[in-house]
């Protein structure tokens, strides 16, 4: 039997202390867990072991999706946010964007190893008190240097260390192996759904309202456009998202014995006895866990899911009466047990409690350095990292899509466009799309699926290269979300699928090094702006309203042209055939320029990158040696050829063998408990041996 407290339910536990889990008394464990024999789900069962899970993942889900709507909202207006109510150049906001980026990696960096030592709580609440501050100053500022203010101090020090998949670390820590791909398919779904609604949130807004002005004195007066009032709005949303995560979020984890995780199997498997007939076990399971309560009632569940409730049930009543002795492959219904979750600063102050603070923190620094090592003697981590780089300009069209597309549409079709509307196909379409192209390509090899996104994905600018418009944009947008579905998730399963065990916070940390580029990006999108899709300063007001409003002047032969909210420095000599301008097309002091050009560039780098990974497929793959021709690099066959398709490089027995012989190097488990501080870092433990991974 459990240990379990009498006084509490799992959602309202006592705080756990410092210590690490206290081993309870050992427990049968029969051959009744289906897990390994028989791990496949139907989708009602799927679906029934999610809802059982304790009602903090329903916390954290909502928590991601208020998270990306803050997150989301902010980064598709930002640009013409800096650019038309603050007056700055294309090519300087490009600049500014690319400083935050950079800034915003670091604090990013930081949190990433933050959360495995304070916890998913004290991060968020940190995080998210500074980022209020930060919001507020873009929100309700005037000046540059509330700007630069926001940007570059309080919005890394709160809204980055807020991406680094906080909710995501979170989620992980309250799933099973057999919940957590629908727990994270539902955050995933959320996320996107998140930045669609923003996208049609602020196309709403700019069609509907008006700009308000406030008179009073202090920090909230002045105009409020509709730009500023959605601002506003992701404030109030971050002030509600600190609300749910101060009372709501706990650090919780929740297990299963009869659904483990890699590492507790592990850990159970050095634990069980000598004798291969001993049918005991010492359990993992701390002695302060409690019964989790699911998220949804036990009656509505049984009125929801009559069959497949009563069936579980049943299962586990009869095993409770059957004879311990007769195995049976039926899966029982999950009884989830929760405790508080244990972080690094705990258990190092529990096993050194006779250091001081100084050697605490070296030891800790230390033990970092030498896991950042060995992860860098994988080659599983040179796999994703060079991936990561080959693929870095087609990910250009999504910074395009965010920095170029907005100005691109307004300041040549008019503010009347809906911008953000078309911007939120790519996301409704990541909403929409995966689980069907999942269904449909199930068990084909990853590079099957991944090289044809690519490539469909890369050619997509030629559309607005060919139609500059808002047809043209529209395609674009579909075009490159139908390519982005085939590749970017099966990349992003690939990369878990090779991540080591216990570490994957940070191998994600180091393979996701390409971000370091996307700051640069941002600069050079900021100037193919002022090259290729320049500003009419000279026909738009200082909030970026366009002078297209006709007014008489004390002169009968001539008119001035107005915006909604000032008079314009812009006159009409012949009013009974000129109009004011409404596009930048229409502005007489506009020089025009060739939009086409830059979707051209921006086509040509997308396809530089499936090339680049097609003539290091045969390493990404992971099926060749060093010695067989560098990796297979140079191999020259038909197969080796049609792999610029995804076809496969099946091309003989030598491959198969190397498969084989290096299948435990290339998949190898990286335990972190075995990397101690005066570790060299040279080896790393793989399904109970050491390895050397060069």
């Amino acid at each position: 039997m459990f240990h379990r407290s009498s006084s509490s339910s799992a959602d309202g536990g006592p705080d756990n202390g410092g210590g690490g889990p206290s081993p309870i008394a050992t427990q049968d464990v029969h051959s009744h867990a289906a897990t390994d024999s028989d791990p496949h789900l139907s989708g009602r069962e799927s679906l029934l072991r999610f809802l059982l899970l304790p009602r903090q993942v329903l916390i954290v889900l909502t928590l991601e999706f208020l998270n990306s709507f803050r997150s989301f909202g902010l980064r598709f207006v930002l640009y013409n946010y800096v650019t038309n109510e603050f007056g700055i150049s294309d090519v300087k906001a490009g600049a500014l964007l690319g400083i935050k980026g950079f800034v915003d990696i670091l604090f990013g960096l930081i949190g990433s190893i933050l959360v495995d030592v304070i916890g998913v709580r004290r991060i968020s609440i940190i995080a998210m008190s500074v980022a209020i501050i930060g919001r507020s100053l873009l929100a309700f500022g005037r000046s540059t240097g509330s700007l630069y203010t926001a940007l570059f101090l309080f919005s890394p020090c709160g809204d980055a260390l807020l991406s680094v998949g906080l909710y995501r670390v979170a989620l992980k820590k309250l799933t099973t192996p057999l919940t957590r791909p629908l727990a994270f398919a539902m955050s995933y779904a959320a996320s996107n759904l998140a930045g669609a609604l923003a996208d049609l949130l602020v196309d709403k807004m700019r069609s509907t309202l008006k700009d308000v002005q406030i008179e009073e004195n202090g920090y909230f007066s002045g105009v409020f456009t509709p730009i500023r009032q959605f601002i506003v709005v992701t404030w109030v949303i971050v002030l509600v998202t600190f609300a749910i995560a101060y009372c709501f979020l706990e650090d919780w984890t929740v297990i299963d014995p009869n659904d483990l995780d890699d590492d507790e199997k592990r850990k159970q498997a050095n634990e069980t006895d000598d004798d291969e007939n001993h049918a005991t076990i010492t359990s993992i399971i701390p002695m302060d866990a409690l019964p989790a309560s699911p998220m949804i009632r036990p009656h509505l569940l049984q009125r929801w899911f009559p069959n497949h409730y009563d069936s579980l049930h049943g299962i586990e009543e009869e095993l409770e009466v059957t004879n311990e002795d007769v195995p049976t492959s039926r899966r029982s219904l999950p009884k989830y047990q929760m405790y508080r979750t244990r972080y690094n600063h705990n258990t190092q102050t529990s096993n050194q409690q006779h250091g001081n603070a100084s050697t605490s923190i070296c030891s800790g620094l230390v033990k970092v350095v030498n896991q950042v090592i060995a992860i860098l003697k994988l080659r599983n981590t040179w796999r994703v990292l060079i991936f990561g780089f080959l693929s870095f300009t087609i990910v250009l069209d999504w910074t395009a899509s965010e920095i170029v597309l907005p100005p691109f549409l307004e300041r040549r079709f008019g503010e009347k466009i809906p911008i953000y509307t078309i911007q939120s196909i790519n996301l409704f379409g990541c909403l929409i799309l995966p689980p069907f192209v999942g269904a449909l390509t199930t068990g084909r090899e990853d590079f099957q699926i991944v090289m044809p996104g690519l490539w469909l994905m890369a050619i997509s600018p030629v559309f607005v290269a060919l139609f500059p418009d808002v047809g043209g944009a529209c395609i674009w947008q579909i075009v490159m979300t139908v390519g982005e579905v085939f590749w970017s998730p099966r990349i992003m399963s690939w990369t878990a699928s090779l991540a080591p065990t216990g570490m994957e916070g940070l191998f994600f940390a180091i393979t996701s090094a390409r971000a370091i580029l996307g700051p640069i990006t941002d600069a050079v999108m900021g100037a193919m702006n002022d090259k290729y899709n320049t500003n009419c300063p000279d026909c738009r007001d200082q909030y970026g309203h366009f002078c297209d409003v006709v007014v008489n002047s004390d002169n009968a032969n001539t008119a001035q042209c107005v915006s909604v909210q000032e008079e314009c420095n812009l006159f009409l000599e012949n009013p009974q055939q000129q109009s004011c301008p409404q596009t930048c097309l229409e502005c007489p002091t506009w020089v025009p320029t060739d939009p086409s050009a830059f979707w051209y560039l921006l086509m040509i780098a997308g396809i530089a990158a499936p090339l680049s990974v097609w003539f290091f497929l045969p390493f990404l793959r992971g099926r060749h040696g060093r010695d067989d021709k560098c990796y297979g690099l140079f191999r020259a066959n038909k197969a080796r050829l049609l792999g610029i398709c995804g076809a496969l490089d099946d091309d003989g027995h030598d491959s198969n063998n190397m498969r084989r012989r290096q299948g435990r190097q290339v998949y190898g488990h990286l335990d972190s408990n075995s990397i101690s501080n005066n570790s060299s870092a040279s080896a790393v433990v793989a399904n109970g041996m050491d390895i050397e991974l060069t």
